[in-house]
């Protein structure tokens, strides 16, 4: 039978917090723990300058902390290492219930915490502790006494011995970018992270090889009386909430060879820890180093001592017959030459302890995913698990793998990296701007929010795009994003919420309407024949805007009746029909014809201003009316129709049964039609939710960039949007034709999602590669390669494929297993990062 302690106690207890990060321990020491910057996950980036700035704030310490290292020149490394400063970095991922950005208003809290009240998000912070020095006197003998109370501290000095050392450190920390941790980060990094929003501690209850956590006392008694019956653990550990099997791991050395680590294999060791399952990664709730800090110089010195003693006894050992250090001196010979690169060699940290909490039971060393020694402490759980607590100086003595690390192997390993991304971190920053629930970002579950109002409140880009191949998920995610855009308030006009546009042109789309009218929204298909008329240019652009009606239906009707390319005096005879009717109280074009016709046949006596062009396309314009069913939509022939009305919140205009979308390489009069019927609904949309903060939602928005005209009315939005308030997020499968419309200076937010490789290879960007480009990219990345995945590993088992894209479902029971995955990238440099998108179920 399996060994079992019960162990039922208070965690955190070697320590205490004072204030910002100062921390006491229960053996007199001092500890200052700040809050490392906040990088993207090394797994996500995208250049080698983002893995760069990620290791920058870990390099900056070690190095700055090996600078300010005496160094007793006559004495040995055992006296010299009394001298190293002992650091302990903490990273945590605590499991919590989701709760609403408070950036948001509290009916939007409500509505929120209710549609997602089974999301779970991880409250992630990696703290770096330094153990701090007290004062002494200055003089010749300050090393010496410095040495003297290191290997002998007197019983217990007061909070203020340690303020100079303290402010020292805190400047080093603060360059590197770390920040104060405030006490609720600090409150539940002594509670040892249980799961939920208690932050008063776990109990845990040891068996070999792993233990049990449990939120509470009277669970941790239930579950050692369970036990006592039960000693197979998988058979009750599940029956009490809240509790959940934790193995404590211990990293040992990585098999370097003296390569540069910043590039070797594994080198993200600690991103992969820490990434959720789901992710690829282990789902680590902890992860722990201690050390101390050697001075790049001391290492190589005693790495060219050991050189030396190993070579003399290879040379001994090949007189009589025997190798085996031969190869320990060639990587004794490497490392030399590394710690000799750039004449400045890295700090090293030596006696090293790494500890990972993994909140399951480890049965197999190798299925950590982890490229060094892994010890699995069977006997000493409890020991490796102290050992991560602040203020465990005095479990030192236990160190089942010791590591030799130079800096890099911690700097690029990941060890802080977070998935923000969006608009609104959920972590009441001054900075956060309210606005839509995306999900989860999918490597460590931080909630991502997306803010109508970035743009004219950060002077950003005003148009978004959403990429991905029919059945990906992205007009489900549009369609989620804009129903609650569509309940934010206006902020410049109380007490009114957003307008918000959503255009589906597909025929026969999926019936959205319940989502909709869930939402309180309002619904309007191209197919009713109420909607005869509703897109006519005098009908759908507000009569403030006089101009831009008289500019698109010159346009419109020029292209119609007279080609793509239109001349000048046609354009200019439209003028003038277009114009006689609007000064005499026309209000749609077909009036505006008619009234220029009978003006100019029976020779009115504004007869002379009216060009005979109308004479031609009366008529024209007439049977175009009668046999196009498209045709009614935007050329409205009678007085005091229905007009385009965009009210507060979600508005859907659908094509319902028509077809309004054509291809790039047709060029006809029904095809021209229908490039103006789409075009003329983002105009519209665009101009009635103009200076209310309003959105404009396009799907297959590629219809709109077929020629120079279409791509010139999105270049409008994105060159005027942010000035008028107003924003436009843009859908496509066809990303290509995004590319060539050169529209990059307006792209702010790119998503994607699953994308086909079609023209891979052929000397053309794939969709894929094109997709790279707009989200600024590798081709050759992890994105990249993603974006092609199908749902399924095998199609005939139909077993999901978890680095595919797509939403993906059991194979057996059709439950949802993980939704779309978009990967988001807001521009600026920054990587794109893969995010769980979060649709209520009426849009599943």
């Amino acid at each position: 039978m399996a060994t079992r302690q019960r162990v039922i106690r208070k965690v955190g207890t070697f320590g205490r917090h004072i204030r910002n990060g100062f921390v006491r321990t229960t053996t007199g020491g001092a500890w200052l723990y700040m809050l490392l910057p906040s990088q993207p996950p090394v797994r996500d980036a995208a250049t080698w300058e983002q893995r760069e700035q990620a290791a920058r704030p870990i390099l900056t310490i070690l190095q700055a902390l090996a600078e300010r290292t005496p160094h007793l020149t006559l004495a040995g490394r055992k006296a010299n290492k009394a001298l190293y400063r002992q650091i302990h970095i903490l990273a945590v991922s605590a499991s919590i219930p989701f709760e609403p950005s408070r950036t948001l208003d509290e009916a939007t809290r409500v509505r929120l915490a209710v549609e997602q009240h089974d999301l779970i998000v991880h409250q992630r912070f990696t703290l770096f502790g330094v153990r701090l020095n007290s004062s002494l006197p200055k003089g010749a003998h300050r090393v010496l006494e410095t040495v003297q109370r290191i290997l002998q501290p007197v019983e217990y000095e007061p909070d203020e011995a340690f303020a100079d050392d303290r402010e020292t450190i805190g400047r080093i920390l603060r360059s590197a970018g770390c920040t104060t941790p405030d006490e609720t980060v600090m409150r539940r990094a002594f509670s040892w992270w249980p799961s939920g929003n208690d932050q008063e501690g776990i109990s845990v209850l040891i068996e070999h090889g792993h233990m049990h956590t449990f939120p509470g006392h009277r669970q941790a008694e239930l579950g050692a009386r369970i036990h006592d019956r039960i000693v197979d653990c998988d058979s009750w550990a599940e029956r009490i909430h809240g509790s959940y099997p934790m193995t404590v791991c211990t990293l040992g050395a990585l098999p370097w060879q003296g390569a540069d680590e910043r590039t070797a294999d594994g080198v993200d060791w600690a991103s992969r820890m820490l990434t959720l399952p789901a992710a690829g990664g282990q789902g680590a709730v902890a992860l722990s180093v201690r050390g101390l800090v050697e001075p790049g110089e001391l290492s190589r010195e005693q790495i060219d001592k050991d050189k030396q003693k190993v070579l003399d006894k290879a040379i001994e050992q090949a007189q009589t017959g025997y190798k085996q250090n031969v190869k320990t001196a060639q990587d004794l010979n490497l490392a030399s030459d590394v710690y000799g690169m750039d004449g400045r060699p890295w700090p090293t940290l030596v006696e090293t302890h790494t500890h990972v909490a993994v909140p399951r039971i480890v049965d197999e060393p190798r299925s950590l995913g982890y490229p060094g020694a892994v010890e699995m402490n069977y006997d000493r759980q409890f020991h490796a698990w102290e050992d991560m607590q602040i203020g465990a100086e005095g479990m030192l003595e236990y160190d089942p793998s010791p590591c030799y690390w130079p800096a890099p192997i911690l700097a690029y390993a990941g060890l802080n990296g977070r998935s923000f991304t969006g608009d609104d971190t959920g972590q009441n920053r001054d900075s956060d701007l309210p606005g839509a629930l995306v999900g989860a970002s999918e490597a460590d579950a931080q909630p991502v929010y997306d803010s109508p109002f970035a743009a004219s409140k950060r002077s950003g880009r005003c148009i978004s795009l959403g990429l991905g191949s029919t059945g990906s998920g992205k007009t489900r995610l549009a369609l989620h994003l804009a129903g609650q855009w569509g309940r934010l308030p206006a902020p410049d006009h109380s007490g009114h919420t957003i307008p918000v546009v959503f255009w589906d042109p597909k025929p026969n789309s999926d019936d959205f309407g319940p989502f909709v009218r869930s939402r309180s929204g309002r619904f309007t298909r191209l197919d009713d024949p109420s909607s005869r008329g509703i897109l006519d240019p005098l009908r759908c652009i507000p009569d403030s805007m006089r101009d831009m009606q008289m500019q698109m239906a010159v346009a419109m009707l020029g292209q119609i009746t007279g080609g793509m390319h239109g001349d000048r005096n046609r354009e200019l005879a439209l003028t003038s029909i277009i114009g006689y009717g609007m000064r005499h109280g026309a209000d749609c074009l077909g009036e505006c014809v008619d009234m220029a016709y009978a003006e100019y046949v029976g020779r009115g006596p504004e007869a002379g201003t009216i060009a005979p062009l109308v004479t031609d396309i009366k008529p024209m314009l007439d049977r175009a009316v009668l046999n196009d069913p498209l045709m009614p939509l935007i050329y409205a022939t009678e007085h005091g129709g229905a007009k385009l009305s965009v009210g507060e919140g979600l508005t859907l205009i659908s094509a319902g049964s028509l077809n309004v979308i054509t291809e790039k390489e047709i060029d006809s009069a029904p095809s021209a039609v229908q490039r103006w019927v789409c075009r003329m609904v983002a105009i519209g949309a665009s101009s009635l939710v103009i200076g209310r903060d309003g959105m404009f939602v396009g799907d297959e928005a590629w219809s709109l960039l077929l020629d120079d005209f279409g791509r010139s009315v999105v270049a409008r939005m994105g060159r005027l949007g942010r000035a008028q308030h107003y924003m436009a997020f843009l859908l496509s499968q066809k990303v290509d034709e995004f590319v060539d419309a050169g529209l990059d200076d307006f792209i702010g937010k790119v998503y994607v999602m699953a994308i086909g490789a079609k023209n891979e290879g052929s000397g053309r960007d794939s969709q894929a590669e094109a997709a790279c480009r707009l989200a600024g990219q590798p081709l050759d990345g992890r994105m990249h390669a993603r974006m092609m995945h199908d749902k399924y590993v095998d199609p005939d088992s139909r077993a999901p494929d978890w680095d595919s894209l797509y939403a993906l479902f059991d194979p057996d029971t059709g439950r949802l297993l993980r939704g779309s995955i978009a990967y988001l990238s807001t521009g600026g440099g920054a990587p794109a990062i893969p995010v769980e998108v979060r649709v209520p179920d009426t849009l599943v």
